[in-house]
């Protein structure tokens, strides 16, 4: 049961959304007990920056990864203060560097761990009741979902033999995998995007010399970053009509007046979202269709270095990137036999591991044994139709009845689908600081502990827009 009587806060999920979140709230002096309940071994830094790879680096380059949106250069003066005492904001840093800013956040925020799973939630008696894996039952007031990203959806069906086989591996984050392949093992890469580059560059540190093939329904890969400034004009007018195809229009008759696509991109950014909640459903679903993946590749961009190795291995090819689709995967003589279509019509490859690097999957309800899928299952909270949960602007959840109650709140990518950008640390720094203005709120303020500086709770809501 609950440890206090007072305001008790839960937060599910302890990677960098969680960890943001229980930061801002120590930060705002929350008059409430923070437990984070997370079965991972380490806190703060989940899967994309728990990578020890001093290979893997962070997509946005240091100037735009600081935790506090009040703030810009936090990140860069904690590297200067703790990482290197040079470096600047345009630097991209490795993705372990910033796992260990998130742990430092971990630190100030002070939260409750539990290391376990969530395995149900339901109201009971005006409060939320958690049953976790370990036998334990939390009674708490508000929970706020900020599980991450899940593992990729499964692109064909996988045989009984082949999941036994050890050749198949369903994602690129499995970490056991890179020792099972041999240097020169024939590997395919269902996936040409940012996934798929992580584990080419992993399995290369790892000594593998052997040729790597990536497929994807396009062939297309990530774009490099460059500077850049963001376009100080309307790429998308805002008399422009809700539709994918007049949005696309607006934006290419930008780049015809001579903005470069970055800074056409990069304008959008701040912007994106409230263009993609002006669609209708039919238009987001056409959106999605035809032009999420090409919005995807020139929105986020890859470090420098990262651009180089893959430009090497694409020129020397021993990184062969193709177009098909996944229809069939089969085991046969020790080898992982893939079937794919493309417009040419439809091919096989064969290899010694196939790995699926297609990115994380939003599809809620077809992820048994997921807190998410329990909370579809049980009616608490509610699907979009096009994947994620359904939530208010504030991360409030609704119901499969469409009722909000307001003690259960979704953060970063659990959002997806009410929102077109909520990945990337950028969004998810202001839903966190946003949200514990708002939970500080609800559960009281304690000026006995603040310090001068920290904003109080009506300012604060005044100016996130929460409040009267």
């Amino acid at each position: 049961m609950s440890p206090s009587d007072g305001p008790f806060i839960a937060i599910i999920g302890g990677g960098a959304s969680g960890t943001l979140l229980a930061w801002n709230l120590r930060r705002l002096h929350v008059r409430a007990q923070i437990i984070i309940i997370d079965p991972a071994d380490r806190p703060a830094v989940g899967l994309a920056y728990s990578t020890l790879s001093s290979c893997h680096f962070l997509n946005v380059p240091a100037g735009g990864m600081s935790a506090d949106p009040g703030d810009p250069e936090h990140f860069l003066r904690w590297l200067r203060k703790h990482h290197d005492p040079d470096v600047t904001s345009g630097q991209f840093m490795q993705r372990a560097v910033f796992g260990r800013y998130l742990s430092a956040l971990w630190a100030q925020a002070r939260p409750e761990w539990r290391q376990t799973r969530v395995l149900s939630c339901e109201r009971v008696a005006g409060r939320l009741e958690l049953t976790l894996e370990d036998g334990d039952v939390l009674r708490v007031d508000q929970v706020v979902l900020a599980t991450g990203n899940y593992g990729p959806a499964p692109v064909a069906r996988v045989t009984s033999e082949l999941a036994r086989s050890g050749r198949y591996h369903s994602s690129g984050w499995d970490n056991g995998f890179y020792e099972r392949v041999g240097p020169e093992d024939a590997v395919v890469l269902i996936g040409t995007g940012l996934t798929s580059l992580d584990v080419l560059m992993r399995l290369r540190e790892n000594g593998h010399r052997g040729r790597v093939v990536a497929l994807s329904r396009h062939g297309w890969c990530p774009e490099r970053h460059a500077p850049s400034f963001a376009a100080t004009t309307d790429i998308i007018p805002e008399e422009t009509p809700a539709a994918a195809l007049a949005y696309f229009r607006a934006f290419r008759s930008s780049l015809a007046c001579g903005i470069s696509w970055r800074s056409a991109v990069d304008a959008l950014r701040p912007r994106i979202n409230l263009l993609w909640q002006a669609l209708d459903l039919t238009e987001k679903k056409r959106f999605r269709r035809h032009l999420q993946r090409r919005w995807d590749i020139v929105r986020h961009r890859i470090a420098p270095d990262v651009a180089d190795f893959m430009s090497v291995e694409l020129e020397n090819g021993t990184l062969v990137c193709w177009r098909g689709q996944v229809t069939r995967l089969d085991f046969e003589s020790a080898q992982v036999f893939l079937q794919a279509r493309c417009p040419a019509g439809v091919f096989t490859l064969s290899a010694d591991h196939v790995v699926n690097c297609t990115g994380p999957s939003r599809s809620y309800d077809q992820m048994p044994d997921t807190f998410p899928y329990e909370l579809l299952r049980t009616g608490m909270v509610r699907g979009t139709a096009l994947g994620g949960l359904h939530c208010r602007d504030d991360g409030a959840l609704t119901d499969a009845g469409g009722q909000c109650f307001g003690d259960l709140f979704a953060l970063g990518p659990m959002r997806w689908g009410t929102l077109f950008e909520t990945t990337a640390i950028p969004e998810i720094r202001r839903q966190a600081a946003d949200l514990a203005a708002l939970l500080t709120e609800r559960c009281g303020y304690d000026v006995q502990e603040a310090p001068c500086n920290v904003v109080l709770p009506e300012e604060g809501l005044r100016r996130t827009g929460y409040g009267s």
